[in-house]
């Protein structure tokens, strides 16, 4: 079982610049640079669980805590099918959380993630992988089967959640705060093609001012600094509030799936007042 997230190895098969002796001395500088180390140490304790466990496990290694609003509302749905969508301020932090409140009520909650998620094995039953993949136009389209199986797991009265940005939230000069890019209709199209209830559910918080002022910058320095941004969260209390469950009758009455995304995630800002 491997006991690490990213190592030397997975380097040297993202590229030939990080083979051989030289390589593997500049893909464990980079590491260094990005705390991966600091990860790598976190995981290895808490990588024989699963599930649940391995989120509480998680958490409590990186001394997160959370407090939960109107967690009342999930006791309503201990059966039956729903989606949860939610903002994403922090990023894998955000489905840490949600994972850990939600699937201790919900055993068969699953999470629609990136495919390159996969690696976390301790959550394989967990997530619903969906790989991009590109047309021959150079357009990218979602991985069908993924949506098929997300589809197919609401359809048998399981649960689902989304962070229906697909991307961590961006600090918007308008609003002066992190906020969400408009939500992607690919995942509200699986919600219409179930017809199940939506739980919104908000995440407070953001990351820190210097991420976002690497965004400012150049989209992919702000990745880069995702992994920091992991471990700086120690003693922080992330306030998370549960909204009203939206039923279907309310959500059918949308004549596109543009204006019932931008509704959606309406409804699961209006919770940050």
């Amino acid at each position: 079982m491997k006991k690490t997230l990213f190592d030397e190895q997975d380097f040297a098969e993202l590229s030939p610049l990080f083979k051989g002796v030289k390589g593997k001395l500049l893909a464990g500088a980079i590491m260094r640079l990005l705390a991966l180390n600091k990860i790598n140490r976190v995981f290895a304790k808490v990588c024989h669980l699963r599930n649940h466990a391995f989120t509480e496990g998680w958490l409590r290694e990186l001394g997160v805590k959370y407090k939960v609003e109107n967690e009342e509302v999930l006791e309503q749905f201990r059966e039956g099918a729903f989606v949860t969508v939610s903002n994403h301020p922090y990023g894998f932090m955000d489905g840490m959380i949600l994972l850990n409140i939600i699937a201790g009520k919900r055993p068969d909650y699953r999470f629609m993630v990136n495919s390159i998620l996969m690696k976390l094995y301790p959550l394989h039953d967990i997530f619903i992988a969906v790989k991009p993949t590109t047309t021959k136009s150079g357009s990218s389209v979602e991985n069908t089967t993924g949506l098929k199986n997300t589809l197919r797991h609401l359809k048998a009265g399981g649960a689902v959640g989304f962070f229906p940005a697909g991307a961590v939230s961006n600090y918007n000069e308008n609003r002066w705060k992190a906020t969400d890019r408009e939500w992607q209709t690919t995942v509200i199209r699986v919600v219409q093609m179930a017809g199940v209830p939506v739980i919104p559910i908000y995440i407070g918080g953001r990351n820190s001012l210097f991420f976002h002022f690497l965004g400012r910058i150049n989209w992919q320095l702000r990745s880069v600094r995702l992994s920091r941004e992991i471990l700086n969260k120690h003693k922080r209390v992330v306030n998370i509030r549960v909204g009203e469950p939206i039923l279907w009758d309310e959500m059918k009455e949308f004549e596109s799936t543009e204006k019932l995304a931008a509704y959606l995630r309406e409804k699961t800002y209006a919770l940050a007042k």
